[in-house]
């Protein structure tokens, strides 16, 4: 698997390219799991307890909004909500400490003693009444929960090495079909009622078919390109871009010796790119994989062997998933990304303080 190094992508599995991780940098490890996000957290501690709500809009680090619960053994959970990320939080008994003043007028612990046994370093925050302000939280919640994943797959035959070419594709070979089937199951779109991951579950206009795949809990649907509508009339095929030059992560199945160069893929959402090449060895299928990912995205594991062939079996379908899924989670993490994410949850925080 011949890959040409470019600025700036850093490329993992590439025949003699040196792949190392810089000292000090933690790769992202931790996987997703859709089973218990923040919006059934709050849901099952908070909604229907009593509960109080802190909120910091005048701040250098942005909106903030924190939930705190006082359990019966006088623990304390809560959910701290910034631009960045939630943050669930746990306090043991004794960790709020009123005044002595306050205490002997019972008035209890201030908002600053609240605020500080989360953290010392959060700013001013003040309590928020309104007794709608459960239910919006709830819902900001549910907006912000991430619903599935979705991942392109795209066939590249030999000697094609443009975008067009690999876009212009209307069917694969029996080895990418073959993979295909590894990847997960073939459903039929109309009448679907899981993760669409925006394609057509009506009138079949992105197809009748595609790739989906339940995985630790998360809902997996891939944009095949061979799957999605060709158009004859249309040499940059637009509507296969829409789908898949939306994905974080997608991933090339290539056939033949040509060299593949990280640029082929013009969209700037995509930040990490999986090449893989199928070997026959000893009559069984193997896959060979590579991961290009832009600079700015971090590592993830799991990390490739040094010889990163594999064979096509359950353990290395459970090896590719959780790289694919850690690689949108570090994909998350790019400036391009990250800006986008987090100027939806300001605005949607701020809301909330209004």
């Amino acid at each position: 698997m011949e890959i040409a190094e470019a600025v700036p992508y850093t490329i993992e599995g590439g025949k003699d390219i040196p792949y190392k991780i810089d000292e000090g940098v933690q790769p992202i490890n931790e996987l997703f799991d859709l089973s218990y996000t923040d919006y059934h957290f709050y849901k099952e501690h908070f909604l229907e307890n009593e509960h109080l709500n802190f909120i910091s809009l005048r701040s250098d680090q942005g909106p903030m909004i924190l939930s705190l619960r006082k359990k019966d053994d006088g623990s304390y959970i809560g959910l701290l909500r910034t631009i960045e990320e939630n943050r669930r939080v746990e306090l043991p008994p004794g960790s709020v400490r009123a005044p002595f003043f306050r205490n002997l007028f019972g008035l209890g612990p201030s908002v600053s003693n609240y605020i500080k046994a989360v953290s010392p370093t959060l700013p001013g925050f003040k309590k928020v009444t309104k007794p709608e302000l459960p239910a919006e939280l709830l819902e900001f919640e549910e907006k912000q929960t991430i619903k599935g994943f979705k991942f392109g797959v795209m066939y590249c035959g030999p000697n094609q090495v443009r975008e067009d070419e690999i876009f212009a594709n209307e069917f694969g070979s029996p080895a990418f079909e073959e993979f295909l089937d590894f990847l997960g199951d073939r459903v039929e779109l109309e009448g679907w009622d899981k993760y669409r991951a925006g394609l057509d579950v009506t009138n079949r206009s992105t197809g009748e078919h595609s790739i989906f795949l339940e995985f630790n809990n998360n809902q997996i649907m891939f944009h095949v390109a061979t799957l999605l509508p060709f158009n004859p009339l249309d040499k940059q095929q637009l509507e296969k871009k829409r789908h898949i030059g939306n994905d974080l992560v997608v991933i090339i199945f290539q056939e033949g010796d040509q060299v593949y160069r990280p640029t082929t893929l013009s969209s700037r959402q995509v930040q990490v790119v999986f090449l893989i090449k199928p070997e026959m060895i000893d009559n069984e299928q193997h896959y060979r994989l590579a991961v290009i990912r832009r600079a700015e995205v971090p590592p993830f594991e799991p990390h490739l062997p040094e010889d990163p062939i594999f064979k096509k079996d359950p353990e290395f379908h459970e090896f590719l998933f959780k790289k694919l899924l850690n690689a949108e989670k570090a994909a998350y993490k790019t400036e391009v990304i990250g800006a986008k994410l987090q100027r939806t949850r300001n605005a949607l925080l701020e809301d909330l303080g209004k």
